[in-house]
């Protein structure tokens, strides 16, 4: 026999059926809105970026640009140039489809590590200069996001981890051997996010650095000149270190900025005192002329740009977890590289510094856009989780409530 139900549910404190998908469709319609009004923010703040790179390139770089005889803009001109190469790439990879991203992730690892192969035999900087290194990061984050979602992004099997591991490590090795301990940094710290966001965990990344720490440390130090680059590095007063005039002006400029700065193009260290100022010294320049404040909005921008991308990656874990994947490892890209300048201009890493993210003059800002553009059409990925919540509250409330739903007793 058949239950009866009951037409005053409402009276002990239950909601209809209709009520409640009512009210998942607008739990689902309030999360697309809040992914969309997060996209069109996350695109004003990459434009805005981006703008402020220009005016800081022009403001740190005219000078030197008339003591060398050229037009007081050909910097900046040419830094636009890169930008618009740059917003065609991400408009184009804002039209291709998710299988094209795909298909050219292994190949475009494959052929970072040839290039790296190529700057060590013929000791060239084909990928190994600061403006062209983002190409090698992005390489391996496409690869290892590709891999570990090809798997549900769960490891349970040490072999699993073999293949990834492998072209890890033998980046990583290419890029020590070239002394350039700062990029080394770099990929070691996205290999390890990719890593722990592939399934690995936590504990199974920390075992992986212990076993790498031995052999890593013996490559590092296999040479006496590495030895006492090190020292020199680490213990002040031990030898000279080349870059310690140009440390010294950096931070000059820095602490003369104050708290508002001295305006734009009003800095005084741009006599070529301070290498590469327009370049990977840039934040000696930005600190001088915007000050304590503006170095302070820069860096709530690149807090908004991480807090996007990963709310992104945490929205489409389940649905996507390649590009869920993807995001976590462009976020972290960026943002560490934004660290890893900061620490570099400031003297607390030695060897060759990264360009910081929007800013830095040279053609990094193309891979930056294109980084930019891959995340922003992440962001704009419609996150399906109305059925999921429809499905969990229906089984309860076929738990709580058995006599609202008719069936046959045997």
């Amino acid at each position: 026999m058949a239950r009866a139900s009951y037409d005053d549910w409402n009276f002990m404190g239950e909601v209809h059926t209709e009520e409640l998908k009512l009210r998942n469709t607008r739990t689902s319609k309030s999360q697309q809105i809040n992914s969309q009004r997060n996209s069109f923010i996350f695109l004003c703040v990459v434009i805005l970026l981006t703008f402020m790179g220009l005016v800081c390139v022009y403001s740190a770089s005219f000078e030197a640009a008339v003591n060398n005889g050229l037009p007081h803009y050909y910097y900046l001109m040419m830094q636009g140039i890169y930008v618009a190469i740059g917003i065609v790439l991400m408009v184009l990879v804002n039209i291709l489809p998710e299988v094209f991203i795909k298909v050219i992730s292994p190949i475009m690892f494959f052929l970072c590590i040839v290039a790296l192969g190529v700057d060590l035999v013929l000791k060239k900087t084909f990928i190994m200069s600061s403006d062209t290194i983002n190409f090698l990061f992005l390489g391996g984050v496409m690869y290892m996001s590709l891999y570990f979602s090809g798997r549900g992004n769960r490891i349970d099997r040490v072999r699993q981890i073999i293949p990834p591991l492998v072209g890890c490590i033998i980046t990583l090795v290419l890029v020590l051997l070239q002394r350039n301990f700062s990029y080394a940094l770099m990929y070691l710290a996205l290999m390890v996010t990719m890593f722990a966001a592939g399934g690995v965990g936590f504990f199974g990344v920390i075992l992986l650095l212990l076993y790498a720490a031995v052999p890593a440390a013996c490559l590092i130090f296999s040479k006496s000149e590495r030895i006492i680059a090190a020292a020199n590095f680490l213990i002040p007063g031990f030898g000279t270190n080349p870059r310690a005039e140009s440390i010294l002006a950096a931070k000059s400029a820095i602490a003369s900025g104050s708290w508002f700065g001295k305006g734009l193009g009003g800095g005084v260290y741009k006599n070529g005192v301070i290498a590469d100022l327009a370049g990977k010294n840039i934040l000696a320049c930005i600190c001088e002329e915007l000050g304590f404040w503006g170095i302070i909005l820069i860096i709530l921008f690149i807090a908004f740009y991480a807090f996007v991308g990963y709310s992104a990656a945490k929205n489409i874990r389940k649905q996507n977890g390649f590009y869920s994947n993807l995001a976590i490892g462009i976020t972290t890209m960026v943002v560490w590289q934004f660290v890893l300048n900061v620490a570099w201009v400031l003297g607390y890493l030695p060897a060759e510094g990264l360009p910081l993210p929007f800013f830095s003059y040279g053609i990094g800002i193309i891979p930056v856009l294109l980084e930019s553009g891959i995340l922003y059409k992440i962001t704009r990925v419609k996150v399906n989780t109305g059925e999921n919540e429809r499905l969990i509250e229906t089984i309860q409330d076929e738990l709580m409530f058995p006599e609202r739903y008719e069936f046959e007793n045997h």
